[in-house]
């Protein structure tokens, strides 16, 4: 009876952040639990499953253990985490608030800010769906058909609206983080030795690298973890001073696609660290690969 909701553009959000197997199967018998007539409480059934499934959500961005280890973290009394520190660390991972606030945002003391203002809004409507998961009146308990499918596409959006909330503010931060990171982390690619150039001459040298792509992957308790790709201007040589000083040395210029992955400190974006084995070029085309 109410399968049709499976094609609202809402319910087509909240899937498009499900796993395959047990997180859509929750979600499909969700729905079709409102078709249960006989269930006076169908509709608050349906709206707890939502609440869970948002939980299911914000927990794909980390585990308590990880949260636990932020330096944000103040443990509650009555639970392992609150939902507005796994919230909190959906949005920001480790990073301390104030330092979002006044570092990433730069925001003046008390400015009005997406981060507060996602918090704020966050704690709002999930009141508003926690609501529909009571029964404590008669006004959800054994509603009719049209009251029911009303009030599950008011659960549907709030869902949605909670999840792209959510994911808006998270996007926004780690945007400008990295535009804030960008030209320390390619001048640290440009100073690390880079894997790959020793099997292509007898030693080479790095003149010069253009990072086209940046994405931050992870903001965890610890580090900005960093993804970049781009190009490598290298100086390849064959021969020692010796060899060039008899014209047996040969140099060529050659740029190669370059990978890199990069770790920050939190709190600190100007101590950029590529690890050994995190930096390397392309090499392949070079052997016809």
């Amino acid at each position: 009876m109410f399968n049709h909701l499976l094609n609202d553009e809402y319910s087509q959000s909240i899937l498009s952040h499900l796993g395959a197997g047990f997180e859509k199967n929750l979600f499909l018998a969700s729905l079709e639990n409102l078709s249960d007539k006989g269930n006076p409480v169908r509709f608050n059934n349906f709206a707890y499953c939502m609440r869970e499934i948002i939980g299911i959500i914000l927990a794909k961005y980390s585990d308590d253990e990880e949260i636990q280890e932020c330096s944000w973290f103040v443990p509650p009394s009555d639970t392992k985490v609150t939902r507005l520190q796994r919230v909190t660390y959906a949005i920001c991972g480790g990073l301390e608030l104030d330092f979002v606030r006044h570092e990433v945002l730069q925001i003046e003391e008390d400015e009005e800010n997406i981060l507060d203002e996602t918090l704020r809004i966050f704690s709002k409507k999930f009141n508003e769906l926690s609501k529909y998961t009571h029964v404590r009146s008669d006004k959800t308990f054994n509603i009719s058909n049209e009251l029911c499918e009303k009030l599950s596409r008011e659960v549907l959006k709030l869902t949605s609206d909670i999840v792209r909330l959510v994911e808006q503010c998270r996007t926004e931060i780690q945007d400008l983080v990295r535009e804030q990171i960008s030209e320390t982390v390619t001048q640290e690619a440009l100073s690390t030795t880079l894997d790959g150039l020793d099997i292509l001459s007898s030693h080479g040298h790095v003149n010069e690298v253009e990072v086209s792509g940046l994405s931050v992957v992870d903001i965890n308790s610890r580090w900005l973890v960093v993804n970049g790709h781009g190009y490598a201007y290298c100086t390849l040589v064959w021969g020692s001073r010796s060899d060039f000083r008899n014209d047996n040395g040969a140099t060529m210029d050659e740029d190669f696609p370059l990978n890199f992955i990069a770790h920050i400190p939190l709190g600190n974006f100007d101590d950029v660290q590529i690890f050994e084995g995190d930096i390397d070029v392309d090499n392949r085309e070079w052997f016809g690969e």
